[in-house]
């Protein structure tokens, strides 16, 4: 029997789309051939949403954001336009996994590779910090891994542009991102400022090096109060050289943190010299447990979630693996779709174990408002979707 040969939809005259990659809330990503040039790209279209207008601003934003960089470690964007009643984007097509996907079926990384990531990651940061742009969602899911070795930042669906003065999209007091990698200045309050992406890209290393991200928990609001108040758990049998990068990423203080470029330059922090990187690793606790900000503490980790607009998942979702945590989202800030292209979709999370779930005390428990003054309800167990895997040379191993 012969199937039906379904005629594939043509994109601007040129896209030919293939096979779907991802769905997430604002669009859907397809494997595509450019008829014009004979290449395989990756096509992102826009879905039709409820928010219209936010959806098609935010849709321009990240295009405009990813036009303006042109580095190695970002995925090149080639095309835009409008497409249907929405509009579409043409970018480069990554065949490789995740960063996320990579710590799912091989386990941690070997502390020279993470660095080596970590490195690369901060590169494309640079770049993007350069034109004014904040990624404001670095995480493990939204770093890819090329086959030759390559990490590319992908996904900049809710960046920030620095000295825009267009509406920020979102409402006041609303945080956008993933929680186990927001920065403390973002919790309190404050804008994502490119040291805010070192922060996250710092979790991201703690993650690589050790199977988990510095704080998790069974909602995200516990997590924001750790970020705010914990002390980082160090990590076991790291050279003295990592640690005290690990440490000086995750300072509390911004203004103690290091640039991307310094990252990517291999600098070290200047509390570190040949002997020891313990003065680095102490002044990092000792910060942790001082209010940094006016108004950071247990009481700001609870009003900033009881009284503002947090754009998390909700908790009737199980709690999430940590090899490649969900991005916190909700119906006003969808995810980017993710696949072997340049955006991913996030799979369903799994359970994970980890010594740092410490809560706020009961009685300031904090709880988060999302897009409707629904009651949070606890997670519900379930067991983890199956991983589908796809042949890839191992990613622990450089090139």
């Amino acid at each position: 029997m012969i199937e039906n040969q379904v005629e594939r939809p043509v994109v601007a005259g040129r896209y030919r789309l293939g096979i779907r990659l991802g769905r997430g809330g604002m669009g859907e990503v397809y494997r595509a051939t450019d008829e014009l040039l004979g290449r395989s790209v990756a096509v992102k279209v826009m879905l039709p949403v409820a928010d219209t207008l936010a959806a098609e601003e935010r849709f321009r934003r990240e295009a405009r954001a990813a036009a303006k960089i042109a580095d190695p470690h970002v995925v090149t964007s080639y095309d835009f336009g409008e497409y249907g009643d929405g509009y579409y984007l043409v970018m480069e097509l990554v065949e490789g996994p995740t960063v996320g996907e990579a710590l799912h079926e091989y386990g941690p990384f070997t502390p020279p590779r993470a660095v080596d990531l970590i490195r690369q990651a901060a590169r494309g940061l640079a770049a993007a910090h350069s034109c004014g742009v904040v990624h404001r969602d670095i995480k493990p899911g939204n770093l890819l891994l090329s086959a030759d070795g390559t990490l590319k930042i992908t996904d900049f669906g809710i960046v920030r542009l620095l000295g825009d003065s267009t509406t920020t999209l979102t409402a006041t007091g609303q945080i956008v991102g993933s929680s186990h990698y927001l920065a403390p200045e973002r919790i309190a309050g404050q804008p994502a400022e490119p040291t805010s992406d070192v922060y996250a890209l710092g979790c991201v290393l703690y993650q690589l090096l050790t199977g988990h991200p510095p704080f998790t928990a069974d909602d995200p609001a516990a997590v924001m109060y750790q970020h705010l108040q914990a002390e980082v758990p160090r990590p076991t049998d790291l050279r003295p050289d990592v640690e005290a990068l690990l440490f000086w990423m995750l300072e509390k203080d911004p203004s103690r943190r290091p640039t991307a470029h310094q990252v990517a330059a291999g600098e070290t922090p200047p509390a570190v010299d040949d002997r020891t990187a313990e003065t680095v690793v102490q002044n990092t606790r000792r910060l942790s447990g001082r209010q940094v900000f006016a108004a950071t503490g247990a009481t700001v980790a609870v009003a900033v979630a009881a009284t503002v607009g947090v754009l998390l998942d909700r908790t009737d979702v199980p709690r999430p693996r940590t090899d490649d945590l969900p991005a916190t989202t909700s119906s006003t800030v969808p995810s980017s779709p993710r696949s072997t292209a340049s955006v991913r979709q996030t799979s369903t999370p799994k359970a994970t174990s980890h010594p740092s779930t410490a809560k706020p005390p009961a009685a300031t428990q904090p709880r988060i408002a999302a897009s409707s003054s629904t009651k949070p309800r606890p997670p519900q167990k379930s067991p983890a979707k199956g991983h589908q895997k796809t042949p890839k040379p191992h990613p622990h191993k450089n090139p």
